[in-house]
């Protein structure tokens, strides 16, 4: 064996053995003497070897002892605490990043709503082109009416006038022997065949202005009723000659008898001259007859033309309504495009932020890794020199007592640490990595001291260590626990944006896939359309009121149909959708879906293009996870659209907890500029049902921007789940779908269909009578057979079946919805009912697997009509404000008390604060409700009527339980005592009362004391109450409640002839008040020496207000006293508001100086007071 260095004198030379040298750490005597000795040299270098051994192990618990140094441990949590402060402020630096790049998008989404309102705008103007279109089409129509009712008219005057010249005919052939009267006959005849001559020119005229434009057709139209009338007027005028002539005539012919006899030759002669002048006449009226017969063609020819004319403009129409249709399809187009722009604009802000936590995150552990090595190097490098150092410096120290007691301490601490090892073995990593702490929820112990070197004053640092590191521990403590959170968020949004960037994979995907199978239907139809068969337009109707046109075939499935909506809409196709033709049966529920079946085309369907046409889901069950997006906010928007329509009746509070998510999922995180646009463009039906309490739409806003403001942190997709879920826990009538039936008497009710079974309501729907479920209930489902009058069910606990009778519709839709409700069931579920369902494979082929939704309902809410107490006071409170018997003489509502009620039943907490103060109240409003607050806290709802037994108190929530009352600061007198005495005797859990501002008038006091005797008070405050020194006098029983700590009398009339009773009783020892409010009040300095002597012996009240009282500078001096003695004040007010309390500059710098020997003071106000003046 051979040791470096060292070599035996007798061993031979050799020019390759090196000579031994003297190691540094071996004297030269020792070397020198062993040099010789090989076993004597090894032993000196195993001794060597055993000592720097142990001095290693003595560095290495000095070192663990120096780690567990309280100082240490502080300096260490205070360079932790600078890193993460360091970090914080770049985490705070990249969110004001954020922020300002959100503002920035918020800037780009206003610019794109008003582009959206411009949009808006000119959809507007041209619906109002096509009104004003429409109107005058109508009046078009309305003339041309008119023109052929006057054309009519002309036909039947041309008629008359035919059977007038007939008449004329038969009047000439009967005195045809006169010859003045056939001479003044044919000069009628001749005037009559002028005015015809006339007419014809007069109807050619009107032909050729027919041909002409409309126009000149309407002037036209208007010269023939001029014309008309010139006719009817002038016929008249002819008419009467003609009575004239008559009668002239007549006389005439008298004359001609007696003169006959000598004109008989005359009259031969004249008998063949009017022979041949009617031969001539004949002729004459027939050639007239023809022309008005051209002439009434060529009217005819002029209506047809009319007619062309109106059809032609009938097409215009038409195509102006195509046009404007694509004016709309544009305006939707540009809709979608800016949803798209906003969803692309939201994703790339989120791919942005997450972008940049990611950076921030990578440098955030690389800075923190590198810090962590350096500092980890750095400390072990000045530990180890330090130790060094103190080891060589404590040895040279330590007596030979001292060092003999810490080497046996060392040798127990190495016994005892080794068995540690042996009964629990850590990590090998702990050994060498760095001492971090973790779990700060309990300080470290700090090393004790030895005895001899323990003395107050370390004992006094030691502790103040201790306090420092504690404060240091918590403030890491709350770091770690924000940096957790930190961290889950970064990894939450990591796993959102993993999910989102699969989710675009995916709809790109489809997006080509949907591109390809849109391309081969347009070829497929093109084919189609060449081989005859013709293309027809059918409108479909959407839940959120929007409606499509699309187009199909006859010869077209109603699968295909779906698929041409869903593209058409941009939806992925799936079993959840179905199109339903609406039916109306006029029934109770109006309109009656039915839905169509997949596998029949249109045309077995018996649908046309008139037929009322809803795309819509059939099933109402919670999917697990949506694979598109836009599908789960379809069915958002469908299940929305029953709460505010009410098809599902839902109380207040529900519907308004639902309208916050409904306010996520369109506007996201809410904040002032977006409250106020919540009902720009639509009402509050877009939101609320209708039947929500009539308070405006100020109060709504309100209301919903609070729930609203609950929601912050939700992803539109976190808010849709949310909204449903909330739904389906408290909602009553959650996925019903709702059927007309009648019972064996004939009366009328409503038949829900739902995924948990059958349940029986009443016609409105606000009563459940019965229960039909799957599962999980008395009456379950055993089986259910449809016939032509109804549907029978069977339940399990009976052998009879029951038949509920509806129409034949409706009938086939309840059988096959309790059949596909039945299928959805989970599997083992469906086994163990064993239900036969006919075509069960085909059907199960047409749904989804039950894997894909949550399971049904264990158990739905009964609906009743309230669920809690303070519903109850709400309602009835309402129904008084809002009584319609009374409209003239009905109170304002007290929007205060209803705001407080709303907070506790939006927030899901009890009413336990009714903080009425400066509400504008009168003593009818406090009346009012003081009498329905007791009647709600004494409310039973099982006391209410029912149609069938319910258990009401199953969901029934007794939130009423007032702790804190506050009516200050309102417009009450003396009357409303009673009506204060009977809330506080009726609620027994107050503990914090404020009647400030309502009049004792220093003889009402006792009113109030006795009721408060009775509870359990720890603060009451009666400021501006006009209490005397009689009035405190009555309130002196008050100081003997062990719980009252805090009483308020400020603003009175209290002066200091009471002070002594006041202060007997603060000296009481169960006296418990610590808060004391005396302020504003009279108290002269002599009431103050007496409160200030008990204060001395008995150290209460901590708190005092003593402000305003006429105390002038000597109780400014007292006061200084009083701080003096330490007497356990911690917060004394002094204020001079009202002048009379005038603490001057010396008085203020006198209490200075007692502050800084009082360690108990924590506030003191002088406000007001002339500290700038000196005493005179």
């Amino acid at each position: 064996m051979s040791l470096p260095g060292v070599k035996a004198s007798n061993w031979p030379s050799s020019k390759y053995v090196r000579e031994p040298e003297c190691p540094p750490w071996m004297a030269r005597d020792a070397f020198e003497s062993a040099k010789g000795d090989p076993e004597k040299l090894l032993e000196l270098c195993h001794q060597k070897v055993q000592g720097a051994q142990r001095t290693l192990d003595t560095t290495r618990k000095m070192t663990e002892a120096l780690h567990q140094d309280p100082q240490y441990q502080y300096a260490h949590a205070v360079q932790a605490f600078e890193e993460l402060r360091r970090e914080h402020l770049q985490l705070n630096d990249s969110y004001n990043d954020l922020e300002t790049i959100n503002e920035t998008v918020q800037e780009v989404v206003e610019v794109l709503r008003a582009d959206k309102h411009q949009l808006l705008t000119e959809l507007n103007e041209i619906k109002r082109e096509i009104s004003i279109q429409s109107i005058e089409n109508t009046k078009l129509a309305l003339k041309e009416k008119e023109g052929f009712a006057f054309q009519e008219g002309l036909e039947k005057k041309l008629n008359g006038q035919e059977e007038q010249l007939r008449q004329l005919d038969d009047e000439l052939r009967d005195y045809s022997n006169q010859q003045v009267q056939i001479q003044n006959e044919m000069g009628s005849l001749e005037g009559a065949a002028h005015n015809l001559s006339h007419q014809t020119a007069s109807l050619s005229e009107l032909r050729n202005h027919l041909d002409g434009t409309r126009l000149q057709q309407e002037e036209a139209i208007r010269a023939l009723e001029k014309e008309i009338e010139a006719k009817v007027a002038e016929v008249g005028a002819h008419d009467e000659q003609l009575w004239d002539f008559k009668r002239d005539m007549s006389a005439r012919i008298l004359a001609l008898q007696r003169k006959a006899q000598s004109a008989n030759d005359e009259l031969a002669r004249l008998h063949r001259l009017s022979e041949h002048e009617m031969n001539t006449l004949s002729q004459q009226n027939r050639a007239l007859n023809d022309e008005l017969k051209n002439r009434s063609d060529a009217l005819y020819a002029t209506k047809k033309e009319m007619n062309e004319y109106t059809s032609s403009a009938q097409r215009e129409i038409n195509i102006k309504k195509e046009e404007i249709q694509q004016c709309l399809s544009i305006v939707d187009l540009v809709e979608r495009q800016n949803s798209g722009l906003e969803a692309s604009i939201a994703r790339m802000l989120e791919q942005n932020r997450v972008s940049e936590n990611q950076i921030q995150e990578k440098d955030n552990i690389n800075n923190k890794n590198l810090i962590e090595q350096a500092n980890f190097i750095a400390m072990v490098h000045m530990e180890l020199q330090t130790v060094r150092e103190d080891l060589y410096m404590i040895k040279s120290r330590l007596c030979h007592h001292c060092r003999d007691r810490l080497l046996t301490g060392e040798q127990e601490e190495d016994e005892a640490e080794e068995l540690a090892r042996l009964q629990q073995p850590h990590p090998s990593l702990h050994a060498v990595a760095p001492v971090v702490r973790t779990d700060y929820t309990q300080p470290p112990v700090p090393q004790q001291l030895p005895t001899h070197m323990s003395s107050p004053g370390n004992d006094l640092e030691r502790q103040r260590m201790e306090g420092e590191l504690a404060k240091a521990h918590e403030a890491l403590e709350a770091l770690n626990r924000q940096l957790l959170e930190e961290r889950e968020e970064r990894a939450r949004e990591r796993r959102e944006e993993e999910e989102t960037r699969y989710q675009e994979e995916d709809d790109r995907l489809h997006r080509q896939q949907e591109e390809e199978l849109r391309k081969r239907r347009d070829t497929e139809d093109d084919r189609r359309k060449q081989a005859g068969d013709e293309l027809k337009t059918f409108t479909i109707r959407f839940m959120n009121g929007t409606r499509k046109k699309v187009d199909a075939f006859m010869t077209d499935t109603v699968q295909d149909l779906i698929n041409r909506v869903c593209s058409k809409v941009g939806l992925r196709p799936s079993e959840m959708f179905y199109i339903a033709h609406s039916v109306n049966e006029n029934s109770v529920l109006g309109m009656v879906d039915r839905f169509l079946d997949r596998s029949k085309t249109l045309y077995e369907e018996g649908i046309n293009t008139k037929c009322n046409l809803v795309f819509k889901f059939k099933h109402y069950k919670r999917v697990i996870k949506w694979i598109d997006t836009n599908a789960q906010d379809r069915f958002f928007q469908q299940v929305h659209n029953n709460i505010v329509t009410e098809y599902y009746p839902s109380p207040e509070k529900l519907a308004v907890s639902l309208a916050g998510y409904e306010l996520q999922t369109v506007f996201g995180d809410a904040t002032g500029k977006k409250r106020h646009s919540y009902f720009d463009k639509v009402g509050l039906d877009a939101y609320l049902p209708v039947s929500v309490t009539p308070l405006g739409y100020e109060y709504w806003q309100e209301r919903l921007f609070r729930n609203h403001k609950r929601r912050k942190g939700m992803s539109p997709t976190d808010a849709r789940n949310k909204y449903i879920d909330t739904l389906r826990q408290f909602g009553s009538h959650w996925g019903m779908t709702y059927f007309d039936i009648r019972d064996k008497e004939n009366r009328p009710f409503v038949a829900g269909i739902a995924e948990d079974g059958l349940h029986i309501l009443s016609s409105d729907k606000r009563v459940l009578i019965q229960s039909l479920r799957f599962m999980h209930g008395p009456n379950q489902l055993a089986g259910w057979e449809k016939s032509s009058t109804g549907i029978f069910v069977k339940r399990r606990d009976s052998k009879f079946m029951t038949l509920y009778a509806s129409s034949k519709l409706q009938s086939e839709e309840m059988y096959n919805l309790l059949s596909e409700y039945y299928l959805m069931l989970p599997r083992e579920v469906q086994q163990a009912l064993g239900i036969e369902i006919p075509h069960r494979d085909q059907l199960t082929q047409e749904l989804l697997p039950p894997e894909t939704f949550l399971p049904p309902l264990d158990s739905r809410r009964v609906p009743v009509e309230f669920e809690s107490a303070a519903e109850y006071l709400k309602t009835i409170y309402l129904e008084q404000v809002f009584s319609p018997d009374d409209i003239d003489n009905r109170p304002e509502p007290v929007l205060k008390f209803i705001n407080e009620i709303d907070e506790a039943l939006d927030a899901g907490r009890a009413l336990v604060s009714m903080d009425l103060s400066s509400a504008g109240m009168h003593d009818t409003d406090w009346a009012m409700i003081a009498e329905l607050i007791i009647r709600a806290m004494d409310y039973d709802p099982t006391a209410e009527p029912s149609v069938v037994p319910t258990d009401r108190l199953r969901n029934w929530e007794s939130n009423l339980q007032l702790e804190k009352l506050s009516i200050a600061n309102n417009d009450l007198t003396s009357s409303s005592l009673p009506a204060t005495r009977d809330i506080l005797n009726r609620c027994t859990l107050l503990t914090d009362v404020d009647v400030s501002a309502l009049p004792l008038d220093n003889r009402h006091e006792a009113t109030l004391v006795e009721p408060l005797m009775k509870l359990r008070v720890q603060s009451l405050a009666m400021n501006d109450c006009l209490v005397g020194d009689k009035g405190v006098r009555a309130l002196l029983d008050l100081f003997t409640n062990r719980t009252l700590h805090t009483l308020l009398l400020n603003r009175n009339r209290i002066t200091a002839n009471v002070m002594g009773d006041i202060a007997g009783c603060l000296d009481l020892p169960y006296c418990s008040i610590m808060n004391l409010g005396l302020g504003t009040n009279k108290i002269q300095l002599r009431g103050l020496e007496t409160l200030i002597k008990v204060m001395e012996r008995a150290r209460k009240p901590s708190t005092l207000n003593f402000s305003d009282n006429p105390l002038q500078t000597r109780g400014g001096q007292r006061f200084g006293q009083l701080l003096e003695q330490q007497c356990g004040v911690t917060d004394l007010d002094i204020s001079n508001t009202t002048g009379q309390m005038n603490i001057t500059g010396d008085v203020a710098l006198y209490i200075t100086r007692q502050l800084l020997n009082n360690p108990e003071i924590v506030r003191i106000n002088f406000s007001d007071n002339p500290i700038g003046q000196e005493s005179r």
